[in-house]
């Protein structure tokens, strides 16, 4: 056998007092083939590149490339090789092999020395980050067992050493689940308040139930509010699949407005355009969408999270319409365009700027 393939051939090494007479019971062995297979799977969506979800499953076809497949135990305690792939391999399989065995040669190294920043380089992902540990904690029986499970090189090199691994794995279990804040506006129905607690709860519009802590000076606003759609402007506390957990230091409540938008004037460089007549545009707000929708005169239909965005993306449309329109030569405009124009110059004209 070549050297080569004795380099991509590993070892499940099983010792402690219950392997003296060189068996494991079947629990610990298949839980510990099965935690090994998944360390795998997890390494491979990885390296391939997959987007991380919510549930981490590999495709039928990693599954296949990156099969763990046993050899006869061997003395020694209870010492079982394995390789990964099987004999269905494909043309590029054993480059893509190689190199996801590399990776989690690396993810081993880096829990074996308990380096955090090592794990973060070999698996970016938080997401499969966690679930690799997790799978590398299962793999470990019961301290009661009298059983340890090592995994090893070839030659014997402990590349995880059962007897340390609990030790190794807890402080990169906790590191791998920090708290990750993001500023957010979040929509939803104020459910319930608790005063001394100064917590509110809403419930988001897929129904589930999200709390947040305030400060004394937001209770009127909120007390005028209960049980009505709110925006809650904060750092939002996420998990590792993006979904919301919980709201911090909230920095503001806002009321839902859906009084029209009117404009009377707006401003292009130097030039102040006055509008007739005041034009309105009606606003609905999609608690759906967290959205609010401006909609009126000229065709006009904008959206924004904040109806102070709303208004000001209102005159950025008006703005637009003015100078592809107004601003254009006529010649180069559709007759559509031209009706559009001439709505336009009838609703606003130029004034002075001058005081």
């Amino acid at each position: 056998m070549s050297d080569d393939s004795h380099e991509q051939e590993f070892r499940l090494h099983f010792e402690g007092p219950a392997t003296a007479d060189h068996t494991v019971p079947a629990l610990p062995l298949i839980q510990a083939a099965t935690a090994l297979q998944r360390t795998f799977q997890l390494v491979a969506i990885a390296y391939e590149g997959e987007e991380p979800k919510q549930r981490l499953r590999a495709s039928r076809e990693m599954e296949r490339k990156y099969s763990v497949v046993f050899g006869v135990p061997r003395d020694g305690g209870y010492t079982i090789p394995y390789r990964v792939g099987g004999a269905s391999a494909k043309l590029f399989d054993p480059d893509d092999i190689l190199k996801v065995q590399q990776q989690h040669e690396a993810v081993l190294s880096a829990v074996q020395t308990g380096d955090a920043t090592a794990l973060r380089r070999a698996l970016p992902s938080a997401l499969i980050r966690r679930a690799v540990i997790r799978e590398l904690k299962r793999m470990q029986p019961p301290a009661r067992s009298g059983l340890v499970v090592s995994i090893e090189d070839y030659r014997g090199r402990k590349l995880l050493d059962g007897y340390e691994a609990s030790e190794r794995i807890a402080p990169l279990l906790a590191e791998s689940d920090p708290h990750i804040l993001h500023p957010r506006v979040v929509t939803g129905v104020l459910d319930a308040l608790e005063f001394q607690t100064r917590t509110l709860r809403l419930q988001l519009p897929n129904g589930r139930l999200l709390t947040g802590t305030y400060n004394d000076d937001f209770e009127p606003v909120l007390v005028d509010n209960r049980r009505e759609w709110i925006q809650v402007r904060g750092d939002a506390v996420l998990g590792e699949d993006d979904t919301l957990k919980s709201l911090v230091n909230i920095t503001e409540i806002i009321e839902v407005d859906v009084s029209p938008i009117i404009v009377e004037r707006f401003s292009i460089g130097e030039v102040t355009l006055e509008a007739d007549r005041p034009v309105t545009f009606g606003v609905e707000f999609s608690p759906e969408e967290g959205l609010y929708f401006a909609t009126g005169e000229f065709h006009m239909m904008v959206s924004a999270q904040l109806k102070e965005d709303l208004e000001k993306s209102v005159i950025e449309a008006l703005e637009f319409l003015w100078r592809e329109y107004v601003q254009a030569s006529p010649d180069d405009l559709t007759a559509d365009a031209l009706l559009l124009r001439d709505e336009l110059l009838e609703t606003f004209a130029e004034v002075s700027n001058a005081v």
